[in-house]
């Protein structure tokens, strides 16, 4: 039963990175000229995530950061993200199931007129 159980632990494979934490990210263009982080609208704590499943050995699709950045500015009609903490995880039971995936996490402004 033991052995059973450190088997099972090392099936189950899993990651976590934290790739940094930002000031200022983006995937849209932006006017510098005109950004004023201070006076724009600005909604705290979005998070924005870009996951695939992995099903058996085949995967649903490759999860990436422009995702991820895509869904936070779709929820909140924002362009750029401020104090943004990126990671990107996986995790996997061998030729059962498994997901990987984007997630950012900060504040989401609006610096376009549009």
């Amino acid at each position: 039963m033991k052995n059973l159980l450190v088997l099972f632990v090392f099936l189950l494979s899993a990651c976590s990175v934290n790739h940094g934490n930002f000031t200022v990210l983006s995937n849209k263009i932006v006017s510098t000229k005109d950004f004023d982080v201070g006076t724009s609208k600005r909604v705290r704590n979005v998070e924005g995530k870009d996951m695939a499943h992995l099903i058996i050995a085949f995967p649903t699709g490759t999860p990436k950061l422009e995702g991820a950045l895509n869904d936070a500015f779709q929820k909140t009609d924002t362009d750029v993200m401020t104090d943004v903490t990126v990671k990107s995880w996986f995790w996997w039971i061998p030729y059962v199931y498994g997901n990987a995936g984007w997630e950012v996490v900060g504040d989401a402004v609006k610096t376009r007129k549009n």
